[in-house]
């Protein structure tokens, strides 16, 4: 699973802290039960927020892309397909 960008990990962070403030001011709950619901929803609300963000993509963070070719270069494979040579046809 990929890291978390800092945009979503803040926008997570956010929804969760307001979410849960705002939940409380406005149902006025005084058990523990009811704030542990909250804390629950708050979290699970901040998760898919958090989730939803779309994060940069490999190629943004690294600059500008390279040509297919010298992305997949490697010293067991050549850059230049070359063509297999035709089997005689004398036996």
């Amino acid at each position: 699973m990929p890291r978390p960008s800092p945009a979503q990990i803040a926008y997570g962070f956010a929804t969760v802290m307001l979410t849960a403030v705002v939940l409380l001011l406005l149902t006025r709950t005084e058990s523990g039960t009811g704030a542990v619901l909250i804390a629950s929803g708050s979290l699970v609300l901040g998760l898919i927020v958090s989730l939803t963000v779309p994060a940069r993509t490999r190629a943004a963070q690294t600059g500008p892309a390279l040509p297919r070719a010298a992305v997949h270069t490697s010293a067991a494979r050549p850059a230049v397909e070359r063509p297999l040579p035709e089997p005689s046809l004398r036996r």
